[in-house]
Order: C-alpha cells, then structure tokens, then sequence
C-alpha cells in the first residue's frame, strides 16, 4: 500500500489534509503569477486582460490553499504583509486581490501569529533591501542577496529547521521564488527586444524614404 505524507488532500477524522507536491506546485504557480500580473501592469510586457483573468485564479487558489493549510497561510501572508508594509501595491487589481487574501485569511485566523510576525519583518527588511540596491550602487553580493529575498529565505529554512514547518516549505518558498524570478527574467528579455525593433522600424522607413 502506498504511504501517505502528512499533507494530501484528503479528508481525515473532518480535516482537509494537502498533498506536499500540490503545495510545492501552488507555491510555484503563485510566484510566477504574482510576477506576470506585476509586469503586466506596471511594465505592459504582458497581456493585462490576461493577468486580470489570471488574478482571479491566482486568488482562489491562494485563499483555497490558505483554508487548507495553515503554514501555507502564514507564509503566503508573510509576503503579502512585506509588500503591503512598503507600498508597493500599485494597481487595482492587486489592490482588490490582496484585501480579499487578507481578510478572509484572518476571519479564518488560519495563521500561526508568531512565525507570521517573524516572516513579515524578514519580508519588509527584504524589500527594504531591494529598494536600497537598486537607488543605490552596492556590494554584487548584497545586490544579489536582496534582489532574491535571501533574509526571508533564511526566515523560511530556520522556522522549518526549528520544527515550526516541515522542510517541504522551504522548498516550496524556493521554487514560489524561482518561478517569480523567470517571469521578471522573460520581462527583461522582451524590454531588451522592444528597441531592438524600433531601431529596425526607423532603419526600414529611413530606406524607404530613399
């Protein structure tokens, strides 16, 4: 008989149980949508009717994922608490996205409050951080450190080394922040390629005009 983890989706003695790979998988699905809508909208890399449709799925699988499993809550929230303390949602649809998470979240109370005060201010000093370099001319190393949210990192690996969290979390935060750096990496590739094609326009109607 095949042996069960501790999370599946499944129903034990009345409690919903999830399945370790499908929070792995929503962690990263998550992380690159956030990502997408972000450059959507404040870059117009991406289709924005498309990241608004993709908001809506995004939300329930968060809030969903929230309800079912409480660490997956706690540190989902951490980011979203980073985030908001910083004032960097800029557009209505995260606006409206995020205040739905965190109300429902906390009518839920679906959080543990001590490790969710920790990841918030690992997640603050990181986007602190990341403001910092990129004002500012800094350290390869530091620069790199902020720009991947290594204190939350840190943040995630203790708590789960300590026993608050099962280490599948840690993988989870990893892979939820690999797939938001792929999307910021294809966003920057499609800048780059933007004046590529303009130069070439102005060079095909320059040879017209001759």
């Amino acid at each position: 008989m095949k042996k069960r983890t501790n999370q599946e989706i499944r129903v034990k003695g009345g409690k919903f149980i999830v399945e370790t790979h499908v929070i792995v998988a929503a962690f990263a699905v998550i992380g690159g949508g956030l990502k997408y809508i972000d450059e959507a909208f404040d870059e117009e890399a991406f289709s924005q009717k498309l990241a608004s449709a993709m908001a809506g799925i995004l939300l329930v699988l968060w809030i969903g994922l929230s309800i079912l499993d409480t660490a997956s809550a706690t540190i989902l929230l951490s980011v979203l608490i980073g985030v908001l303390f910083t004032g960097k949602i800029d557009n209505s649809v995260f606006g409206a996205s995020t205040a739905a998470i965190v109300g429902s979240i906390l009518f839920l109370q679906r959080v543990v409050f001590l490790p969710l005060l920790f990841l918030s201010a690992t997640g603050i000093i990181d986007e602190w951080g990341n403001d910092y370099v990129d004002a500012h001319k800094s350290n390869k190393i530091i620069e790199f450190f902020f720009l991947h949210r290594f204190t939350m990192k840190i943040g995630i690996f203790a708590l789960c080394a300590s026993g608050f969290f099962s280490m599948i979390y840690f993988l989870a935060f990893l892979l939820f922040d690999i797939s938001y750096d792929t999307i910021g990496f294809i966003s920057n590739n499609y800048h780059q390629e933007i004046p590529i094609e303009k130069h070439r326009g102005n060079e095909n109607l320059l040879t017209t005009s001759a």
